[in-house]
């Protein structure tokens, strides 16, 4: 994108919205990075307005995620040991040992999958980062797109 204030460099351009895309290294507090970045720098660049609006997307796209996860876990956990405890009471507990052996592991299942999910998060803001500290078209794969009509829209 074109350079239009005069006090930006095109280097501190790609700092700047390589900053903000770094900052998904710290989950929840990183995602005042982008806001500040955004709030301080949109009217100087569009180029750092534009990463710095899709990594706060982003960041909060794995907010969500991760308090999605979190309540996927808890009541994986709460649904085996209500199980466990209901599987004991009744009359049909020589049907219930054999599905309760499996449904212990189901919510290490769930923290595990929470943790890889958020690896790949981070991973993928990084890879973020690295393009747009070196000056190439980088766009999230839902949250670009919509991030660039916003910005569109709101230029007209």
């Amino acid at each position: 994108m074109k350079n239009n204030y005069p006090n930006m460099s095109p280097q501190d351009e790609r700092i700047m919205a390589a900053l903000s895309h770094v900052s998904v290294l710290l989950p929840l507090i990183g995602t005042l990075s982008p806001i500040l970045i955004w709030v301080t720098q949109k009217e100087k660049s569009r180029y750092v307005a534009f990463h710095s609006l899709q990594a706060l997307a982003y960041q909060l796209s794995m907010v969500l995620a991760y308090a999605l996860g979190m309540g996927c876990y808890i009541c994986s956990f709460i649904g085996n040991f209500g199980g466990l405890f209901f599987g004991l009471t009744t009359e049909y507990q020589q049907y219930a040992y054999p599905i309760m052996e499996f449904a212990f592991i189901i919510p290490f299942i769930v923290m595990c999958s929470i943790f890889l999910g958020g690896i790949i998060y981070v991973i993928y803001g990084l890879i973020g980062a690295i393009m747009a500290f070196q000056g190439k078209h980088f766009q999230y794969i839902i949250i670009g797109k919509r991030v660039r009509n916003y910005m569109n829209k709101k230029q007209e």
